[in-house]
């Protein structure tokens, strides 16, 4: 379940003239990194609430682009103590001995419309995987702040927790808690036009 913490997350610097290499803000408080999985035939759906990134995104300028999010898996919650308690030992994410999560991209590219994908490294207890995160970005002049751009990136993502070694000893099957893991991502920066 921790794939979800791949992917989202997006905290940059912002200057007086935005430009390509000028980063986002990430609103906290809008911004959502969820997931899923199903156990033993139920779903069950968590949250990452603590995550942190760098990211400079300019649709006019793909080249230079790049996203770094860093998710504190510690702070996984289905608001299930059992379940947290769980997801948190050494049988899943091991919170203790590994305590961050990471996504770097490596190329961001266009596929038309609002659509993007980003192409980069998922590190979850220190397993490195390539993912591909589709995303949708939308940016508009934000009414909120004059002079600022906001923009909200969504995308979704589906891994497969045994490749990150997530799911030890009895966990390691797939008879009590799927392989598959669906990771929702929620993005609301802003940053001076």
């Amino acid at each position: 379940m921790r794939r979800l913490l791949l992917l989202v997350g997006l905290l940059f610097a912002s200057s007086a003239t935005a430009g390509p290499q000028d980063g986002w803000t990430i609103d906290p408080r809008a911004s959502s990194l969820t997931f899923s999985a199903t156990q033993i035939g139920s779903l069950v759906t968590g949250r990452f609430p603590v995550w942190t990134g760098e990211i400079v995104l300019d649709p006019a300028s793909l080249g230079t682009a790049r996203i770094d999010i860093r998710i504190e898996t510690p702070s996984v919650t289905t608001n299930n103590r059992d379940v947290d308690s769980l997801l948190k030992g050494a049988n899943f994410l091991d919170v203790q001995k590994f305590p961050q999560a990471r996504f770097a991209s490596t190329a961001i590219t266009a596929k038309g419309e609002d659509r993007y994908e980003a192409r980069g490294t998922l590190t979850i207890r220190n397993v490195a995987r390539n993912v591909v995160l589709p995303f949708t970005l939308a940016i508009v002049d934000d009414p909120a702040q004059p002079g600022r751009s906001k923009g909200t990136a969504r995308g979704r993502l589906v891994l497969k927790r045994l490749d990150f070694g997530v799911g030890q000893n009895e966990w390691a099957g797939t008879g009590q808690v799927a392989d598959e893991v669906t990771v929702d991502l929620n993005v609301v920066a802003s940053r001076a036009k």
